[in-house]
This record gives C-alpha cells, structure tokens and sequence, in this order.
C-alpha cells in the first residue's frame, strides 16, 4: 500500500493491486511512497482462492476432453476463472448485498456495493460470449475483448471508491455493532469467516488486470501464422489500454479527495474570484518557501502549492489550515534562474533563489528555497506545469489544443488509445474538436475545421444522455446480451453501429423472454423531423415516441407482438431516497416514509414534477421534490 504525504494529509492508496506491466508514467502527486507488499500478496491470495481454476491432473483433463493443443488450455483457464468471477459477483448481491440492504443506510449501500450490480451484469454478458469460442466460428476471443473494452471502464469508478467504501465501512462498524454483526454473520454464511467483505471487494480490481496478463500468455503459445494471432495482439494492447484507464482514473478520484479536502483547509479566499481548485489542474509540488514581490521589496513566508494552471501562495496559519493571499497564472510567467552552489554555512538556509517574472513586466518576484534541492524540485514543478498547458510540441501543429477535461472516455485521435483519468486528461482542438495526448500532439497533423453537421442532424444526442432508456452507440448483439437476462418489458434506445445518417436509432425490447429490435425511422420534411416505427403514427421527438410506446401497445406496428407488449421497465434505473412522507391521492400514486428507498423508473409522460417509481411492492407515481437522487444503476438480474 502507498501513502501519499503532502501538507500534512496522509491517503492511502492500494496501487499494488494495479500493477500492470506498462503503468502509466504520469505521477498522481508530490509524494513519498511506501509499499507493503503484505498488503499485495493477501489481496492475490484471495483472488487466488476465489476465482483460480481447481487444480485437476494432466492426465484427468486430457482424458474427459479431446486432444487440446497448449493454448487451448489458457483459453479454459480464461473461460472457467471467468465463471468463477461472475459466481463470486453473484455471491456478493446474494450474500452481502441483499441482506445487508436493511442494515446499511440508504446512502451507503451505493458506496459500499459501487458498481457491484452493473459488473454483475457486464460479465454474466462477457462470459456468454466466451463461451461460443470454439463452438461458433464467427466468434474469435480477440474480438469479444474487443467488442468489451468499453463497458470494462467502469471499474475506473470501482477502483476509485473501493479504498474509501472500505474505510466507509470500517467507521461505521465501529460505530455501530449492530452492523458489524450483521456483516460478520454474512461472512460466516459466504465463507465460513475466511474472508472478510473488503477482502471480497478487492477481487474486481484483481479480476480486470489479469486479462491482459491472460492475453499475453495465449499469444505466446499461438504460432505467428494462426489466423487469430494478430488479433489476439491488439486485444492484448487493448486491455492493456483499459488497465492504464482504470489505474489513472482511480488515481485521479484519490487525487480530487486530496484537492477537495486541501480546499476545505484554505480559508480567506477571494470570494470575487470563485476559486475551483480542481479546475487547476493536477497538485504537482508543494513547499514552505519565503517570496518577495518585487513592488514593495518585503520577504513574506508562504507556503505554496503548484497545479498545471496555477501557484497558490498562502499563509499557514497552523497545521493543516492555510490563509489564501494570492494566486499567479504560471503560463503568464517565466523563471528566471540563479546558478547557486550549495553552501555549508549556517547562512545557507533561504539562500537559493531565482526569479518569477511576467512576460510583459509589470511584475516580478523572488523566490528562496531552503535547499538546493528544494529550489531544483520547484523549479521543475513550475516548468512542468507550464509545459502542460503549453507544451512546446505546439510549435509543430496548427492546432489550438488546449488542456481539457472529459466528462466521458474518449480515445486519442492519433493512437487511438483513451485519454487517462478524471481530469485533464489531455487536450482538444477548439476549432476541429479532435482530442490527443500530449505525447502525441507532435504528430497530430493539420487542423481543418470540422464541417458544419448536415441540417437532417437536429436530433441532439445530449438531449437524450440523461434518459434512463438511452445507452448511446450499442450495436445489435451487444444491445440482445444486455437485455437477454433482463425481465420482460426492458427496453433501451441505442445509437446503431451500421447505420445511415437519417435511420440513426433503434429500440431494443425484451418480450415474451427473446430480444427484439426495431429500427426508428426519421422523415425529414424541410428543416422538421417525424420519427416512428412504422406508418401508423409519427411522432416530434424521440421522447414523444416512447413515452406513447409506454402506454400504447407495440402490436399497432408489428403484428406477431403480443397485445400487452409496451415499454416497461428503462434499462437503467435511478436510485433515490424519500426525504419526507409522501400519502397517495390517487390510485396511480403510490406512497412512502421519509428515509425510504424509492426506484425511478420514468421521469415523463405523466404531469411536469412528477416520476414513476418502485417503493417496496408498489409501482406508480411521485412528486420528485419529494425525493433526493443518489445514483444510476442497472437493475439487478431477473
């Protein structure tokens, strides 16, 4: 386990569960690491334990199963670890989550249990298709890898909470023995009492970074001239991407910890400026320093924290509480420096300096370091973050790429590998969009602009991002291992993956237990769009066409549709907690205590400000100010 020291906060980090062999280079913060590897060889122990093939004689496996070349058997020990993940995810809902649900408080079962739910259902889908290698010819291993990449990013999000769910955890087990019971006797009944549930927690976080591992594995024992081998290699690249994206994204939400906690400790701000510290960047250096600003000559003591956009000079006041006294645009800034040599002297200490002075002059300061060493490391933390936001590699494109924050992943449009982490991850052209890496501007080509979008294209895809129906591009099959588990009337609305630029969505249903898709259909007439499903009915938008669909019957546009077929249950749900009582005054509504779970299942169709939602065995609607959102999540499993 890492710990992360810096103004006197210490966070733990638990990076020894993601080495991977490539890990990205870019450091998290100005730190001091130390590793316990004890820590490490646990987490792998119960990995081990819980997912790892049994050990079954040479000859017994040979025996039961036709003669298998050596590759073949990474692939069953790919297939079966797999089927042993999902039974420990199944285990963790049945045995954990499920019980637990009266003993943990609304808010922290989101916390605890982050994701378990959806990681649930991404690899009872995963395994399916891996379960056709071999048997369906169409089916190649690399390209299932591929076809998943995305969906795997969502243990960005795992890994980044798991440290601060278990911490969560163990607080509120101490607090309250009641809990801690009950989490003790579901460990007795999962395990008998050998593992703990944060031991539990930590096998995603060892299942993904194997794959890759896996990968490697089966291409070594594939021959250079098998029809799979290239594949194989860029499936491997691929997970290999996918653990550096979940690495840096975990890193980036310790890091936000760190950055939200460090604005809590400032006090005195600039109220005028509305200072986001997390809008500046990374924290890359920190250090108690003495500054002179050179229009009134005097040598103050401020203790200053360096990010890629900006210095923060404060005052500390006593331990962990700064006073904010200014703070300086670095790229508007260049450093000066002073070639001092060390000196032995008790006069040495605040005797290394340089200069930090604007470019058009209107300003400059001095800058001592008690060390040389110190004023070397300041000094490189002040020319990496200028360098960040200006890289010199600008100089060799025309694009106007600035540092930018992705609210979603997005691949590099050079190497097409994802942008890494939560904030900052790269840069984008604010005149053709294009994101890139740093490391690859110096080849990203000419800017052009992008074409302004064709007039048939009004339909916004952010419109639709918040509906708890809409899953963004998802083609045919994904879009049938999504809902083939799923219970009857779930439906989503995906963005196809062969498509022409009018017929652009479908809608995907499951009913009567098979999964069906139709395409939606746009009529353009001048600059008015009319989509529907079939002649019958057109409809304004999107959202118009199914919320009818939720109350009207399918079978107006497809005959062998059973009568009842409607739009029932979106394939995403919202998770919410009741914050006061709410009595029913109608039959459609339904009711609930202050403190309730309640699950949205529809946030239109009935009258504004109100939802549908699930309240223990009810279903019906609810003035939504009567509730407070906590997170989205994929219903469980049916």
């Amino acid at each position: 386990m890492y710990f992360y020291f810096t103004y006197n906060i210490v966070v733990v980090f638990a990076w020894p569960y993601l080495c991977i062999s490539e890990p990205p280079t870019r450091s998290a913060l100005n730190v001091v690491e130390y590793e316990e590897y004890g820590d490490y060889n646990r987490g792998e122990e119960i990995y081990q334990d819980l997912c790892s093939l049994q050990q079954v004689p040479h000859s017994e496996f040979v025996g039961t199963h036709p003669p298998l070349e050596k590759r073949d058997y990474v692939i069953k020990e790919l297939v079966e670890t797999e089927h042993n993940y999902v039974e420990v995810l199944n285990k963790l809902k049945k045995n954990f989550m499920k019980p637990l649900q009266a003993h943990l408080r609304p808010e922290l079962r989101p916390i605890v249990f982050c994701k378990i739910n959806e990681l649930h259902e991404i690899h009872t889908g995963f395994l399916s298709q891996l379960l056709k290698v071999g048997t369906d010819k169409s089916v190649r291993l690399g390209g299932i890898f591929m076809a998943w990449r995305e969906r795997f990013l969502v243990y960005g999000t795992y890994c980044g909470n798991l440290s601060y769910a278990c911490a969560l955890l163990q607080d509120f087990c101490d607090k309250d023995e009641i809990l801690n019971q009950a989490i003790i006797k579901c460990e007795k009944e999962d395990n008998n009492g050998r593992f703990k549930l944060r031991d539990v927690l930590s096998v995603p976080m060892q299942r993904i970074l194997k794959y890759h591992l896996l990968l490697e594995k089966l291409i070594e024992l594939t021959d250079p001239n098998h029809e799979e081998y290239q594949e194989l290699k860029r499936a491997r690249e691929v997970m290999l991407d996918v653990a550096g994206y979940i690495n840096e994204a975990a890193r980036d939400s310790e890091h936000l910890a760190v950055i939200k906690k460090l604005q809590e400790n400032i006090v005195e701000w600039d109220v005028s400026s509305e200072i986001k510290l997390e809008n500046c960047g990374r924290l890359i250096k920190d250090a108690e320093l003495k500054i002179k600003a050179h229009d009134d000559q005097k040598i103050r003591n401020r203790y200053v924290f360096i990010f890629d956009k900006v210095m923060i000079l404060c005052k500390q006041i006593k331990g962990n509480q700064f006073a904010y006294r200014d703070m300086l645009h670095l790229p508007e800034y260049r450093i000066e420096n002073f070639n001092n040599r060390a000196l032995l002297n008790r006069e040495a200490r605040w005797s290394y300096q340089w200069h930090l002075v604007k470019h058009n002059q209107s300003i400059a300061y001095t800058i001592y370091a008690r060390s040389i060493e110190i004023k070397e490391k300041m000094i490189k933390a002040l020319r990496d973050a200028v360098d960040n936001v200006r890289p010199a590699s600008l100089a060799r494109t025309n694009h106007r790429f600035e540092m930018h924050t992705f609210s979603k992943p997005v691949t590099c449009n050079r190497c097409s590998k994802y942008l890494k982490g939560l904030i900052f991850q790269g840069y984008r052209c604010r005149v053709c969009d294009i994101a890139i890496h740093k490391e690859c501007i110096a080849t990203s080509g000419r800017c052009g602009a992008p074409p302004p979008p064709p007039p048939h294209i009004l339909h916004s895809d952010v419109q639709l991002s918040n509906k708890l129906w809409f899953v963004g591009e998802m083609d045919r099959n994904e879009a049938s291992t999504a809902l083939e588990h799923r219970r009857n009337g779930t439906y989503l609305v995906r963005i196809r993956s062969q498509r022409d630029d009018r017929d652009r969505f479908a809608l995907s249903l499951k009913t009567d237990n098979t999964v069906k898709h139709m395409k939606i259909c746009c009529d353009i007439t001048g600059s008015e769009e009319k989509y529907f499903l079939s002649l019958s009915k057109y409809f304004n938008s999107i959202e118009a066409l199914i919320e009818n669909y939720q109350h009207s019957s399918l079978k107006e546009n497809f005959e062998r549709l059973e009568e009842h077929t409607k739009l029932e249950w979106p394939y995403r749900q919202l998770r919410a907690v009741a914050c006061r009582d709410f009595d029913p005054q109608d039959c459609e509504h339904i009711s609930f205590r202050e403190g309730q779970e309640v699950i949205v299942l529809c946030q239109e169709g009935y009258r504004n400000g109100w939802w549908k939602g699930k309240c223990d065995d009810q279903v019906g609607y609810f003035p939504s100010s009567y509730v407070r959102t906590l997170d989205y999540i994929i219903p469980e499993i049916y």
